[in-house]
Parts: C-alpha cells; sequence; structure tokens
C-alpha cells in the first residue's frame, strides 16, 4: 500500500471533504525513472528523476473543477489543492450531459509487479551492458550506435468521496533501444527488449540479435521493391503497431459515437476482420502490464473488441459513456493491455519465413499516422531490420518502402499468425511514466498489404 504519511493525508482530506458535502476524487502519481542516451557509441545523457503528482477533481451536479499539483504532498499543499479545485468547479459551465462520478468498485491493492532490483538498476550497470555489445559488434564494420534505456518504478493511488475503498498498484518497467547504424550505406538495425524485473536480458542476447541480421545486410545490395498490393510478414513490433492503429482507429467510443471511426455505422455482432483476429484489453495476460483499476475507479478485467473476426465491443471512457448514454467499460486511463490472441501457426521467425516464401518482411513500422480514421487508413514506413524474403530465406536487406493500407483490409486478408505471443513495450518516454505494453504473435503474415512508396536507399 501506499506511504502511510501520504495516505493518511489523503483519506483524511476524502473524509473531511465527504462531511462537507464535496464530491471530490484523488489521483496520486508517483514516479522514479532512469535513463540513458546513447550517441556517436557513447552515453549522451544520464539522468534520474522522481516526481509526486496529485490531480483534485470536484463535481457538482454537472459542474467539474480539477487543480493538479507536482510537489511532495504536505496537508497545507493538499487543503490549498482542494480549495482550489472547489473553486474551479464552482466557476466552471454546466457540461451538457450528467457526468459520472468516481467510484472505487472494489478495493485494490497490487505490488506483484514491483521488483526493487530493477526500480535501482544503476547508470553504470546500463552502460556497462551497452558497451559490451558495442565492443563486441562495432569492430565488425563501419558501425556506429545511438539508443535510450529506460528503467523505473510507478505507484497509482486512487480513491474518492463516493466510498472508503482505495485503489493502489506499484510496479516497475524498463525499455532498451538500441540501434546499430552502417555509415557508409546508412542502413540501420535495432533491437529492443522490455522489462518487468532485472536480468531479463542479457549482452549476449543482443549480440546474438544484431549477428544474426548483419550477413544478410553486408553481404547483399539494396532491394528496391515494387509498388503495389504484396505479401508481408510483419515482426513484433509493426504488428504491435498495427494493432494499435486498428484499436484507435475504430475502437474508441467517443469517435465511434461521432462517425469518425471506420467501425462507425456498424454493431456488435458484425463481421469486420478475418476470422483469425481476436483482440481484447486483458490486464490479466501475462506480457502485459497489467492495470488492475482505471481512474474513474472501475476494476479492469478482459474485455474483448474481436472475436474471431467479429466487433464485440467498444472503449467507453466515463466521460464519452455518460454523454452518449452508455456504459464504462474501464477505460479512463492512458496505458491499455491490449492483446492479439495468438493464431496456429508455427513458432518461430524461420517457421513464418518459411510459410510466406516470397514476401517482404518489414518488422517496424515508422512515421506512422491515420489520415483517414473514418476508413482505418494508415501509412507507416519500413525502418531498421527490413528485408527482401525468397523461397523462406533472407536474401537482400530491403530499401525504405512505404506501407498505406487500411485496418480494416489488413486484418481481412491475414494468412496466419503465430502461435507464440510476445511482449511489446509501447510506453511513452514523454509525460508521466505509465507502462503500457501489448502481446501480440511473434510474426503475422498478411496478403494484399498495399505498397504506396519505394526509395533508392535505406
Amino acid at each position: 500500500m501506499l506511504e502511510p504519511r501520504i495516505r493518511e493525508l489523503l483519506t483524511r482530506a476524502r473524509d473531511d471533504a465527504r462531511k462537507r458535502g464535496v464530491s471530490a476524487e484523488f489521483n496520486l502519481h508517483r514516479e522514479k525513472s532512469s535513463l540513458i542516451r546513447l550517441g556517436n557509441s557513447s552515453v549522451a545523457l544520464a539522468t534520474h528523476e522522481e516526481l509526486t503528482r496529485l490531480d483534485i477533481s470536484v463535481q457538482d451536479g454537472r459542474k467539474v473543477g480539477s487543480f493538479s499539483l507536482t510537489a511532495d504532498v504536505t496537508a497545507d499543499q493538499l487543503k490549498n489543492a482542494l480549495g482550489h479545485a472547489e473553486e474551479n468547479c464552482r466557476a466552471a459551465l454546466p457540461k451538457d450531459y450528467e457526468p459520472i462520478f468516481g467510484t472505487v468498485e472494489e478495493p485494490v491493492d497490487d505490488s506483484a509487479g514491483f521488483d526493487p532490483e530493477l526500480e535501482s538498476l544503476s547508470p553504470e550497470a546500463k552502460t556497462g551492458l551497452c558497451a559490451a555489445v558495442i565492443k563486441a559488434v562495432k569492430p565488425k564494420g563501419a558501425y556506429d550506435f545511438s539508443g535510450s534505456w529506460s528503467t523505473g518504478s510507478t505507484e497509482m493511488y486512487y480513491i474518492t468521496t463516493a466510498n472508503d475503498n482505495e485503489a493502489f498498484r506499484k510496479l516497475t518497467d524498463g525499455r532498451l533501444v538500441l540501434v546499430l547504424k552502417e555509415q557508409q550505406k546508412k542502413w540501420e538495425l535495432s533491437v529492443e527488449r522490455t522489462q518487468k524485473a532485472a536480468g531479463a536480458f542479457t549482452a549476449g542476447d543482443i549480440i546474438a540479435e544484431f549477428e544474426s541480421l548483419l550477413p544478410v545486410y553486408e553481404g547483399a545490395e539494396g532491394f528496391r521493391t515494387a509498388v503495389g498490393r504484396q505479401r508481408v510478414l510483419f515482426g513484433a513490433q509493426a504488428v504491435a503497431e498495427l494493432l494499435g492503429l486498428a484499436v484507435w482507429g475504430g475502437f474508441i467510443g467517443r469517435l465511434y459515437e461521432e462517425k469518425r471511426s471506420y467501425t462507425a455505422g456498424m454493431k456488435p455482432g458484425d463481421k469486420l476482420f478475418a476470422d483469425a483476429v481476436t483482440i481484447t484489453d486483458d490486464p490479466e495476460n501475462r506480457d502485459v502490464f497489467g492495470m488492475p483499476f482505471d481512474f474513474s475507479g472501475k476494476r479492469r478485467r478482459r474485455f474483448t473488441l474481436v472475436e474471431n473476426g467479429v466487433l464485440r465491443g467498444l472503449l467507453y471512457d466515463t466521460m464519452a459513456a455518460a454523454k452518449y448514454g452508455r456504459k464504462p467499460t474501464g477505460h479512463d486511463l492512458g496505458n491499455d493491455d491490449f492483446v492479439l490472441a495468438p493464431g496456429r501457426g508455427e513458432p518461430g521467425l524461420d517457421a513464418g519465413c518459411k510459410l510466406a516464401g516470397d514476401a517482404l518482411y518489414i518488422p517496424h513500422l515508422h512515421y506512422i499516422h491515420l489520415p483517414d480514421p473514418t476508413k482505418g487508413l494508415f501509412t507507416g514506413s519500413s525502418r531498421f531490420n527490413a528485408l527482401r524474403l525468397q523461397g523462406g530465406r533472407f536474401t537482400a536487406p530491403l530499401f525504405s518502402t512505404r506501407v498505406t493500407d487500411t485496418s480494416p483490409s489488413v486484418f481481412g486478408n491475414v494468412v496466419a499468425l503465430s502461435s507464440k505471443n510476445v511482449p511489446v513495450n509501447t510506453s511513452s518516454t514523454y509525460a508521466r511514466r505509465s507502462p503500457t505494453a501489448v502481446s501480440v504473435p511473434e510474426w503475422l503474415l498478411c496478403d494484399n498489404v498495399r505498397i504506396t512508396d519505394v526509395a533508392d536507399s535505406f
């Protein structure tokens, strides 16, 4: 549970507000964040932050006011912050709907995802592992390395005047991204790792992945593919991006109600994707970080969006639910736990390549945009580790290739998915620390993927 001193201050403020007839929500976020950045094969930046943020929201009928504080919480600061929130509520314009007031449905005290060794992982330990990778790989060519490694812990605590229930979680997370850039030909290779605990990977793991790619990149000229529809084998990071694009373009309740999503006009039970596609938001999946509650107090459990290609559900935060007369689905948060269910394909990238035969292998998508969410239209470019497949074997590095297609088309033309899922860390390094990961098949094979642009270089 939360540190006793701060917990006592917050529960006392909640109780005092309740006695005065004030409807208030208290949302505390504390983080310890440590980051190193690499440039020119050396450490360019090392930082460490410890931040406490408190958001207070007050509701009176259709009026809502809020106030945020970034500082260690003291009794005086808490009293002043609540006063500001009440004042802002009085001055607010009424909403055109009845807001849903937050209520912690059931007590939550979750520290299962906390690892003290990962929380305290030192910059020296990070630098040592990265140095070992650079020392082993850099002499093999005209290579330079860049990247970042973020680790830390997050505490989240939420209470309201609606009842005495408390929701708390504490967890650790880490994400390493190492990029190798060839100085003459300008191709780039990337290796990513996610962490829930210390010791999740070694320098040897990363060295082996780089060395598995180098023979093809060094031994063959770059391949310029053709514009048009092609068979594509997507790697895990690209699958994670495709999943995110599909969800945010089609399953956000507010966009659905406003006819701004590609599912607008559809209803649960309608066919949307191929039979092989099942998408859930599942905080109990072992690959994700598993957010157990949202910040309206709803207990989060497995929620199905697509089942065997059929539309089953949409994501409603409390504001959208209140405005459009729907039930909240536990999505007043920024760190969902999306899962694309595994398929029946044999596990391992080699098996995916063999099944693909002649295809493009695109393991990453970059420079992503949703030009037209009403059609699910997205665009993204290959960058790292992309290769040409011939006869199920990698034969050449792939020049920069842009995919511009729709989510219904890509997920409607699924040939196969790996039967093994892997975690992909999608956490942002900006704003508040909010550990987020998705669980996706390690490869996804699709036919008729639309290639709209190809370059003469990497």
